[in-house]
């Protein structure tokens, strides 16, 4: 089965499009729905704008996030190239809009332009997020507790069967063309599949909907039984794949404590694990291995070893917060991507500590949500014994980022594919395919003694 091509400014996989013009194309159409259809104003939209509005300091930040963005960026323009989204209320109008509205797959005005946008809350703050009054906006914990209910309900959208339109076949999730692009982001190297070879589909034969009932739904779908078989399940020391992703940077000698913010954003163990000093004393010194799921991942964990659930914890954090280095003047162009280590400190996560048979020892997976993708749900209990590609959980409502976190004692050896990451520690992971869910992705090199707690 070959996929159709797509130009390097479609780039589907991406949650935003390479595009600028996509994104501006796209706002600009959010921004006119917005004004033409009298939509009720949502409770807790309106809850948080009254926030905002109510404190002089956090009112100046949001209206100058929009004003700071250079007007040589597209934020949305009318055809005279004024900008359409230049103030907090049109945020807030259109962002009354989005939470009712799925991620579609086509953009509306073009069915033959390949236009996803994966984020949709954050490709309207794309640029304001990088500006200083954005980075200082997005950061405060009071603004993302306010904003917290907003993504509820929009999740709630998601999951709800008024979501499922954007499915809809032919120009929908589940017609010919998304089928094909799909399935290609999981075929691999394996052999030519299509979609319903590939996904565990409800009804196979509903034509419209293939049986799912909701966006969400559809973005944490199942893959079939012996799509992703689980590489040396019984050999303890190697370390499998935890998501379907693409390598990011594997670092060590991670110290307990550092300035996350700085340009190379390096790990903070005390940040990343909410300043649990027993983790934090555990993993000082050892390494941290980090992944990206795109847009069309595979949005289900797998245990990467066998042993037992040693600890879960939910950390609420940031949503729409990014590296102060991918901010203005040379902003990230698809905000949050390449803040991936600095979320690992920041986000809203889900982590997992695992004590894992063999020399791994206690190790801890640490799932990142990005923007509106904040929903990490765990599927197993503490104290559970799990295997080797056992379901730990899934991220709601698309992919983000994830970390697996190791013990001084560790040290990895990674098999081909990736294959050792460069000198810094790291891989091109936007030119890196997938490596498979339940791979086996590296092995343990002689530990000097025994990692529990």
């Amino acid at each position: 089965m070959s996929c159709i091509s797509f130009t390097e400014t479609q780039t589907p996989g991406l949650w935003l499009p390479r595009s600028i013009n996509t994104i501006f194309q796209w706002i600009s159409q959010k921004v006119q729905q917005a004004a033409a259809q009298d939509l009720p104003m949502n409770l807790n939209v309106q809850a948080f704008s009254d926030f905002v509005n109510a404190d002089e300091k956090l009112s100046i930040l949001a209206e100058q996030m929009f004003t700071e963005v250079p007007l040589g960026y597209h934020n949305g323009t009318d055809p005279i190239g004024k900008p359409q989204i230049r103030d907090f209320a049109t945020f807030i109008t259109v962002l009354n809009r989005i939470i009712v509205t799925g991620p579609e797959f086509f953009q509306v005005d073009d069915s033959d332009a390949m236009g996803m946008i994966g984020f949709p809350i954050n490709a309207v703050l794309n640029w304001p997020m990088g500006t200083k009054s954005g980075l200082i906006f997005w950061y405060l914990p009071a603004v993302n507790r306010k904003f917290q209910p907003i993504l509820q309900d929009y999740e709630a959208f998601l999951a709800s069967p008024a979501s499922k339109g954007v499915l809809k076949a032919p120009n929908g999730w589940v017609g010919p063309r998304a089928q094909r692009l799909v399935a290609s982001s999981a075929l691999l190297d394996g052999p030519e599949r299509g979609f319903t070879d590939i996904y565990h589909c409800p009804n196979p034969d509903d034509p419209l909907y293939l049986g799912f009932e909701s966006w969400d739904q559809f973005f944490t779908k199942e893959f079939k039984p012996g799509v992703r078989p689980v590489e040396q399940p019984n050999n303890t020391s190697i370390l499998n794949n935890s998501c379907e992703s693409a390598p990011l940077q594997y670092k060590q000698n991670v110290k307990a404590s550092d300035v996350f913010m700085l340009k190379d954003q390096p790990y903070s163990l005390e940040n990343m694990f909410n300043f649990n000093q027993l983790y934090v004393e555990h993993f000082k010194g050892g390494s941290v291995y980090q992944a990206f799921l795109s847009a069309l991942s595979y949005h289900r964990w797998s245990s990467p070893v066998n042993g037992k659930v040693f600890d879960i914890v939910n950390v609420p954090g940031t949503y729409y917060s990014q590296s102060p280095s991918q901010g203005f003047p040379n902003p990230d162009p698809c905000a949050t991507l390449d803040s991936q280590p600095y979320l690992s400190s920041v986000a809203t996560r889900g982590i997992i500590y695992i004590q894992a048979e063999g020399p791994i020892g206690l190790m801890a997976i640490v799932y990142i949500g990005m923007a509106e993708v904040s929903s990490c749900e765990f599927t197993v209990a503490k104290g559970q014994t799990i295997s080797k590609g056992d379901e730990l959980g899934m991220f709601h409502f698309g992919g983000s980022s994830y970390c697996m976190v190791f013990g001084p004692n560790v040290k990895l050896v990674f098999n081909q594919p990736p294959g050792e990451p460069k000198e810094d520690g790291t891989w091109d992971w936007s030119t890196k395919d997938n490596l498979p869910l339940n791979s086996a992705l590296a092995a343990v090199e002689t530990p000097v003694d025994s990692d529990e707690l």
